[in-house]
C-alpha cells in the first residue's frame, strides 16, 4: 500500500517514477539517493528524472497452502 501524502524519511521504501517507468526504491538522506530494487542509484544531477509517486506503508503478500498456513 502506497501513501501518496506521506513524507519520506531516510531508509523509506519509496514507489518512484523514473521517465514514465515505475520502480521500488529505499530512499537514503545522507548524501540524498535512492537504490532500487535492481541495484540502480540514482543521486546528483539523475534524481532531477525522478519523482517519489508515495511511501511505501504496507506490504500484501499471497499465501499458499504450502505456506505452511493453518487456514
Amino acid at each position: 500500500m502506497i501513501d501518496e501524502l506521506k513524507t519520506p524519511v531516510n531508509g523509506s521504501t519509496v514507489l518512484i517514477n523514473v521517465s514514465g517507468v515505475r520502480e521500488w526504491g529505499v530512499l537514503y538522506s545522507y548524501p540524498l539517493r535512492i537504490v532500487t530494487e535492481d541495484d540502480l542509484l540514482f543521486m546528483d544531477d539523475l534524481l532531477d528524472d525522478v519523482t517519489i509517486v508515495g511511501v511505501v506503508t504496507h506490504e500484501v503478500m499471497t499465501m499458499s497452502a504450502t505456506d505452511g498456513c493453518p487456514f
